[in-house]
């Protein structure tokens, strides 16, 4: 039970890990002095105007003392910018983060819904950009799964990742963030090849399927899906691990255990733990 318990910490860290940092690829600096630019007053604020919409994006996500001024700063996007939909999209994508306040875990049952209307938002208005629809419907899924409780509604939006967005990947660095910050990949000698590794948003919702269904029909369809579509993936081997440290599931994952270490996917400490929790059986 205690492994259980770690595990599903570990999980759920590497959550808030992916929600600090998935909503766009790292930042680029910026390229000119604010000191050079217009500035445009906007709700209360002195906003410098940037020539390109990726680089009022990047200004936005930088660092600001009131919380008020960097919400400003993404909305003057679409106010200066509206052709450019995708940094657009991507500012709204942060907005409706923002309403969970400094720290998602102090949020009230108001934030989330607050949340999930500018999620839905998003949805109804970059239909034509699936790489911001498979983040807000990834959103969703999480608000409904970990904040609310309300697993059955936040796996509809998992599976509904993995049916309509099989192949886009995450833009983020990889691997998947919560192996970032569980498994250190700094160490010298202990990283997979970078070239091997799949990081498709599809492959992290069936590990939020496997982590959330109390179904065994449904786990064991969605790793059937994860190993025969995104295999070479961390999410696969983390579902495997995941899946060992139940007893009900356990018989499911161990006849893969060593196809998947085969692969040379898992790092060093991920590959020791799956093979630790397949001794037990």
């Amino acid at each position: 039970m205690k492994k259980k318990h770690a595990i599903v910490i570990m999980l759920l860290l590497a959550v808030a890990t992916l929600l600090l940092n998935g909503c766009s690829d790292e930042l680029n600096s910026l390229s000119f002095p604010k000191s050079e630019l217009k500035v445009i007053s906007f709700q209360g604020f002195k906003i410098p105007q940037f020539p390109t919409a990726h680089d009022q994006l990047n200004f936005a996500k930088s660092g600001f003392p009131d919380s008020e001024e960097k919400k400003a700063a993404f909305e003057i996007i679409s106010y200066i910018f509206p052709e450019a939909e995708v940094e657009c999209g991507n500012a709204a994508l942060y907005l409706a983060y923002m309403n969970f306040g400094y720290d998602y875990r102090f949020a009230t049952k108001e934030d989330y819904y607050n949340a999930i209307k500018a999620y839905h938002d998003v949805i109804s208005n970059y239909k034509g950009h699936p790489q911001l629809l498979v983040k807000a419907y990834w959103y969703l899924g999480w608000i409904h799964c970990d904040l609310l409780q309300e697993k059955e509604v936040g796996i509809q939006y998992f599976w509904h990742i993995v049916k309509t967005y099989p192949d886009i990947e995450i833009g983020i660095s990889s691997p998947v963030p919560w192996v970032s910050l569980v498994y250190p990949l700094t160490i010298k000698g202990v990283k997979p090849a970078k070239d091997k590794a799949k990081r498709q948003w599809a492959g992290i919702a069936l590990l939020e399927i496997i982590r959330h269904a109390h179904d065994k029909t449904e786990v064991d369809k969605a790793f059937d899906v994860l190993w025969k579509e995104y295999r070479k993936s961390v999410s696969t081997g983390l579902a495997i691990k995941l899946m060992l440290m139940n007893e009900e599931y356990a018989q499911k994952a161990l006849p893969y255990v060593e196809q998947y270490l085969a692969l040379d996917i898992a790092n060093l400490y991920l590959a020791k733990e799956i093979k630790e929790s397949a001794k037990e059986y």
